[in-house]
């Protein structure tokens, strides 16, 4: 059950959106795990060492550049009052180590929707983990009528976390706010949300032009396998001990 496919951190994306496109995008084409983190962001001007993680590699996922990345969140921070000296010798350094510029110069992949529903849950203060596997049911629902979500399409949503097909919930909502029947894919990684957003917003094409490199077809999961939330754990914990050593101060606080 670990993640298996692309892991879009070497699609050739870099430079494709600019800094003023970012809270259009968060609306009209985030998961809503990454529209939480953005408007969080927004809202606080800061955020802990776990949203900071998941949402800075989503970023750059979806075509942020070093230099992007380093402007976005030093800004963002000195909104909320933080020393720009402060956050050159405490930040910078470690975005450039998320970027595979620093330390052990490995080039960090944006988290899957596995990742993220079975790994570093949330805690008080915290916004990244999923909305549909961590949020309060009442609270959930508050949120997707705040994103113009039908009362029927809320329910919906609402029966399949129950469910615990929490990745089927998504792509609900994906259909949802694309207004479409059937999304036509399967929905496993935050950034392939955002990819599939854009290629329907823009008639079929990518955010700008079309991926050098195709995607590989990867076969549609079962809605069982989110169930079996057990042995995928085990499988993620061996790969996640390799994915996290040496970003432990990057994302301290």
């Amino acid at each position: 059950h670990s993640y298996t496919g692309q892991d879009y951190s070497t699609q050739g994306n870099a430079g494709k959106i600019s800094l003023d496109q970012i809270d259009s995008l968060s609306t009209k084409s985030f998961p809503p795990c990454m529209r939480q983190l953005h408007k969080a962001l927004r809202e606080n001007h800061h955020l802990r060492h776990g949203g900071r993680m998941q949402y800075g590699l989503f970023l750059k996922g979806i075509g942020l550049t070093l230099e992007q990345a380093l402007q976005f969140w030093k800004q963002e921070f000195i909104r909320g009052k933080m020393d720009p000296d402060k956050f050159d010798k405490g930040y910078s350094y470690n975005i450039r180590h998320s970027f595979g510029k620093e330390g052990k110069r490995t080039d960090y992949t944006p988290f899957s929707c596995l990742k993220i529903i079975l790994t570093n849950p949330p805690g008080q203060g915290d916004y990244h983990g999923c909305p549909f596997r961590h949020s309060d049911p009442e609270l959930l629902k508050q949120k997707l009528q705040s994103y113009k979500i039908s009362s029927g399409g809320i329910n919906q949503i609402l029966d399949l976390v129950k469910g615990t097909h929490y990745q089927v919930a998504c792509q609900k909502y994906f259909e949802m706010i694309h207004n479409v029947d059937d999304c036509g894919f399967s929905l496993s990684h935050p950034n392939q949300f955002f990819c599939e957003s854009q290629r329907i917003l823009n008639g079929g094409k990518d955010l700008k032009k079309e991926s050098s490199q195709p995607e590989t077809p990867q076969p549609k999961p079962s809605i069982q396998k989110t169930k079996d939330a057990s042995s995928a754990q085990a499988s993620l914990n061996s790969s996640l001990d390799m994915d996290m050593e040496g970003l432990e101060d990057y994302f301290s606080d």
